[in-house]
Formats: structure tokens, C-alpha cells, sequence
């Protein structure tokens, strides 16, 4: 009997554009970004989710998003893997991140970026949505027993949780 596998892509919090000596990759989340994470976290924890992986672009205000994350439902922050390869990522780059998960892990979060994320999730559970927004969780399952049987249309959608439109379980 082959395992089920639980992916939840969590786009990063809102991020400030305050500051123009910033770069793109060093931006941080800003006020709505600082509330909307905790949020997030909380809703994922009392659904009961909570992941044996969870990675994330390394880009600041993923990190951020990933380490609120990580404090609200309880994953140790030094368990996190920052990988520089989700920043700017396409999808082909994501697939081939989530092909190579090692199958031990049978729940994995991924903080990431957009239009990579959007186009990921309908890529993998169908067409759901135009655009993923920040602090978006679209959690999804795979049957199968390794990561590398990811392919498209083979996502089935669990949950989509924005901050404005909380997911209502049917």
C-alpha cells in the first residue's frame, strides 16, 4: 500500500518596499506581513499540520515568513533549510527541488516566491487560482510512496488558507 504525501506551499509574508537601497532579495516583511504570518502559523496549528521537512527560499522576508512560521506551530528554526535555489525559481527548478525530497518525509512546507508558486500549485492540483497571495498556504497530497512520483494534475488540494479568505473545510 503506497503512503500519502502532504506538500503545503506557503508564500512569503508582506514585504516593505520602504527602503529603495534594498535589493529585491533583502526586503523585509512589513506591518501586514508581521501580522498576517502569526496568523497563518496559528491556523496551520490548530488544523493539526506540521511538516517532517520545511524549506525555504533564503530571500529575507521568506526567511522571516518561514521562522514566524516555524515559532507559531512549533518546528525547531534550526530544522529550516534557506535554499538560495527557491528564490527566483520556476517551476521546473521547484518540481525538481520537490522530486528530490527524500521520501522519509512524508509532510513538507515550502516558502517561496510568486508568479513560481501559483503557477506551481495549479500546475501540480489543477487550475485553483489566478494568484497565490502573500501568506497564501495551498496545502496538497500526493499518493504514492517517493517524492520523485510528483508529476502534473497528480496534487489533490487540501487545503487553500489566505489571510483575507480563512479555508472552510467542506
Amino acid at each position: 500500500m503506497s503512503e500519502e504525501r502532504i506538500l503545503t506551499l506557503i508564500r512569503h509574508a508582506k514585504s516593505g518596499w520602504d527602503d529603495p537601497s534594498l535589493s529585491d532579495f533583502d526586503r523585509p516583511l512589513n506591518e501586514r506581513g508581521e501580522r498576517d504570518a502569526p496568523e497563518m502559523a496559528r491556523r496551520m496549528a490548530a488544523r493539526g499540520e506540521y511538516p517532517d521537512r520545511f524549506i525555504a527560499s533564503s530571500a529575507r522576508r521568506a526567511r522571516e515568513t518561514a521562522l514566524v512560521l516555524a515559532q507559531g506551530t512549533g518546528f525547531p528554526e534550526a530544522d529550516i533549510r534557506f535554499e538560495r535555489s527557491l528564490y527566483l525559481a520556476d517551476t521546473h527548478r521547484l518540481l525538481d527541488a520537490i522530486r528530490n525530497l527524500p521520501d522519509r518525509a512524508r509532510e513538507v512546507w515550502l516558502v517561496g516566491h510568486n508568479p513560481d508558486l501559483t503557477d506551481l500549485a495549479n500546475l501540480l492540483a489543477g487550475p485553483h487560482t489566478d494568484n497565490l497571495p502573500t501568506c497564501a498556504v495551498f496545502r496538497m497530497a500526493f499518493e504514492g510512496g517517493s517524492w520523485g512520483d510528483v508529476s502534473p494534475g497528480t496534487g489533490r488540494l487540501l487545503v487553500y488558507d489566505t489571510p483575507k479568505k480563512p479555508w472552510q473545510a467542506t
